[in-house]
């Protein structure tokens, strides 16, 4: 009975042959453009979902049997090309041992006669195998086109349920004028002033100052939060972390909200993300999700950024949008040689940079000594130096491609590090200072924005999605709660905000305005952190001009200023973020991540 059920799925995927086929196209409610270069073959009923390979790699894909054929009528465009790849479920791969499995894929153009395009034997557990085909040759005729896969099992043949995973067949013409392609490189815990661009006297960086040299750079941009899952939720979202519900890691984004990805892919846009954090997210609207798996963060960073490349290079034909997102500046601070001597002494060694070793000082009361944080430092510094140089492979590649020209690069990161100036603490959340606030924020687009130029024009996070939209002249949601910092594709005379505000945990908020910063804790709330508390007053403002560290609270002396600054922070409060926000549990496969990183408080 099993078998006959089994058999008859199959026959049910058989016959969803002919299914149309889906033409790229606009958000909603926009106006279609009228060149078609695009064919996405979505399945026929339910959306595509993003399904792994059982190697953290997702994409976009299609569920079917093991015997399957899969088809769709398209009409192709002109010097169009056929790309798809196929996995089998993890499941599937232990029963598949021993057996021969093939793929082929066919075209049946108006003539009525079948050409097989691609016909070879695939092993169940190499992971995501490409297969790609030239439909030049039927040019704006009308197609059948079908992707067949067997297993042969030895004594006979049977059916395996749910075995494999297509990825949405994409048919793509000539790529058409005006669609720059964008790279996204977001560096975890990277402080704006421990780079060269920024004025830092170390060598740390020089492939980030040389796009600075061919951009535009924000002297005075902030996240919205120094913890990773809700700063890069707002970067994808224009929602501060209260309006999109992801307040702390490990949150998920609740549905409906869109996000840049997915309004980058409803242009036709390919979208790929390299993540070697926040590596359980969803990340919606990304049709291959890569989460590294080496083990070592370094290792992970070097595996991202090849695969990003990789990426690039398959997509150089048409607009895509690529996100990065290198975790090596974070703790532990283990830079690989030879960065792990480029900013230390000898005899500062006797602490480590490991996340255990620091909580366990702070946590017994032994304060760092200066030649011990000066160690510290200097293990950060080549974290960043050796990301630096992963950053300076990517724009090679960029380079390398021809791709230069075509490419809005955007570079920043989702938070800094206090490094021991605030509550002897070493690392970011729940800071709500510069710190932990400030991050570098380049933009460097050829041709379009000026080079090498610097602006005090303030800008957020929050801002990015808004600003990457106008920059390829596609609309911006109403729903985007941030600024496009650039109207018409250019730096404005005045800043197009004057504000930045910031938040914690969703009950402690913060505004940077006029050269002060106010950081508000209504509720006398002490957060905890690594190694014990992280004491935050209920009010505390600092001239950011004459006192950039942030250490004198003026609070008690400038009670106006206290209440002006308060009443900003009021009405940000009551325009922009939810009053409630409902409780999320966290997996217990997420929680050991963050735990790995520090993030868990017991």
């Amino acid at each position: 009975m099993r078998q006959r059920l089994l058999a008859l799925l199959a026959a049910l995927v058989l016959a969803a042959a002919l299914v149309v086929a889906r033409r790229w196209g606009p958000a909603p409610g926009e106006d279609a453009p009228q060149e078609r270069w695009l064919v996405r073959l979505e399945p026929p009923a339910s959306p595509a979902e993003l399904l792994g390979d059982g190697r953290l790699t997702k994409r976009r894909a299609l569920r079917a049997h093991v015997p399957s054929t899969l088809s769709w009528t398209l009409r192709v465009p002109p010097a169009a090309r056929l790309e798809t790849h196929l996995a089998f479920a993890r499941r599937t791969q232990e029963e598949l041992v021993g057996v021969t499995c093939a793929v082929r894929v066919e075209i049946r153009p108006e003539d009525g006669t079948t050409r097989v395009l691609v016909e070879r034997a695939v092993e169940p557990h190499l992971g995501w195998e490409p297969y790609r085909a030239d439909l030049s040759d039927w040019a704006d005729e009308e197609a059948v086109l079908s992707l067949d896969v067997d297993c042969a099992s030895r004594p006979g043949k049977r059916t395996w349920s749910d075995a494999v995973r297509w990825s949405v067949p994409v048919v793509s013409g000539r790529r058409p004028p005006g669609l720059p392609n964008v790279l996204l490189v977001t560096i975890d815990t990277l402080r704006a002033d421990h780079l060269g661009a920024y004025g830092y006297e170390r060598e740390t960086s020089p492939q980030m100052d040389a796009l600075a040299r061919r951009g535009l750079l924000f002297r005075n941009a902030e996240t919205v939060q120094s913890a990773t899952w809700p700063a890069l939720t707002t970067l994808h979202t224009s929602l501060y972390p209260s309006a999109h519900g992801v307040v702390w890691n490990g949150h998920e984004l609740p549905g409906g909200v869109p996000t840049l990805a997915e309004l980058l892919h409803s242009r036709g846009y390919s979208t790929s993300a390299f993540v070697t954090n926040m590596k359980r997210a969803r990340h919606r609207g990304f049709a291959r999700l890569s989460a590294s798996t080496a083990g070592e963060q370094a290792a992970d960073d070097r595996e991202a950024a090849l695969a990003a490349i990789e990426q690039m290079r398959e997509d150089r034909d048409r607009p895509f949008f690529v996100w990065v997102h290198l975790i090596s500046p974070h703790a532990d601070y283990a830079p690989p040689p030879p960065w792990d001597r480029a900013f230390t002494a000898a005899g500062e060694g006797s602490v480590s940079g490991s996340i255990e070793e620091l909580v366990r000082r702070r946590l017994e009361g032994r304060p760092l000594s200066r030649t011990e944080r000066a160690h510290v430092v200097g293990l950060y510094d080549g974290e960043v130096a050796f990301v630096d140089e992963l950053v300076g492979r990517l724009l090679g590649a960029l380079a390398s491609l021809g791709l230069e020209g075509s490419t809005l690069v955007v570079l920043t990161s989702d938070h800094g590090e206090d490094l021991y100036e605030h509550n002897d603490y070493p690392f970011h959340s729940p800071s709500m200072y510069a710190s932990s606030l400030r991050v570098p924020l380049i933009v460097a687009f050829p041709g379009v924005l000026p080079e090498g130029e610097a602006t005090d024009h303030p800008a957020s996070l929050v801002d990015l999605a808004p600003t990457i939209l106008g920059l390829v002249e596609l609309p911006v949601p109403s729903s985007f709660q941030g600024t496009n910092l650039l109207p018409g594709r250019a730096l404005p005379a005045e800043s197009a905000r004057t504000q930045l505000f910031s938040e914690t945990n969703g009950r402690i908020h913060g505004l940077s305005a006029g050269g002060f910063r106010l950081v508000l804790n209504p509720g006398g709330e002490t957060p905890g952190a690594p190694g014990g508390a992280y004491p935050i007053a209920a009010e505390e403002l600092y001239d950011t001009a004459e006192d950039p560290g942030e250490r004198r609270n003026l609070a008690p002396h400038r009670p106006e200023l206290v209440a002006s600054l308060s009443a900003q922070i009021a009405e940000w409060k009551a325009r922009r973020l939810r009053g409630e926000l409902p409780p999320q549990t966290i997996d217990p496969e997420t929680l050991e991540d963050l735990r790995a990183l520090g993030y868990v408080v017991d």
